[in-house]
């Protein structure tokens, strides 16, 4: 979703910087508005409220999705729980790590609470070898170590969301030897 908005964006920026320099340059030398559009709106008074209303309803409604965002990016990275709940899921997470890393096959694993106090999330990232059996691993995980995640926080409905990266070992390259070319 971010490259559409960042490309809508730059499309924006680069049209109101070509009209800056139109305009600053004298080579728009008509009016903003085109004469049609002009004759229209004198003839129609109800036009320009009703597209000043038009474009105040699509600011308010794009600084409210901003709004919205703002807080999904705030609850990804602190989640809106009291300091004690934090302080405990802290502790609780420490050994849900210790018992994941435990797993045959798993090499690493990240694990963050997050979202907000009426839907709590456990966001966990585990790193497993490139020939592990991910349905395996998933089920010891969500069979084991998550379940007891959520009795230790009281949070029996707790959603997880697990995701996998395959750490595949890396090969060592051989230079390549220039090939002779044949005519």
């Amino acid at each position: 979703m971010r490259i559409p908005i960042a490309a809508t964006g730059a499309l924006l920026l680069l049209c109101g910087a070509s009209a800056l320099a139109l305009g600053a340059s004298g080579l728009a030398g008509r009016p903003p508005l085109d004469p049609a559009l002009v004759r229209f709106a004198a003839g129609a008074p109800w036009f320009l409220p009703v597209a000043a209303g038009v474009a105040e309803v699509l600011a308010l409604a794009g600084q409210l999705w901003l709004v919205v965002q703002g807080r999904t990016v705030v609850h990804l990275r602190r989640p809106d729980l009291d300091p004690r709940t934090r302080a405990h899921a802290r502790a609780a997470a420490d050994v849900l790590v210790k018992d994941v890393k435990e797993l045959p096959d798993v090499r690493d694993v990240r694990v963050r609470l997050t979202g907000t106090a009426n839907r709590p999330r456990l966001a966990m990232q585990v790193t497993c070898a490139g020939d592990a059996l991910l349905s395996e691993v998933y089920g010891e995980i969500g069979a084991g170590p998550i379940e007891r995640y959520r009795r230790a926080l009281g949070m029996p409905d707790l959603k997880a969301v697990v995701r996998f990266r395959l750490d595949f070992p890396q090969q060592q390259r051989q230079p390549r030897e220039p090939q002779p070319e044949t005519a």
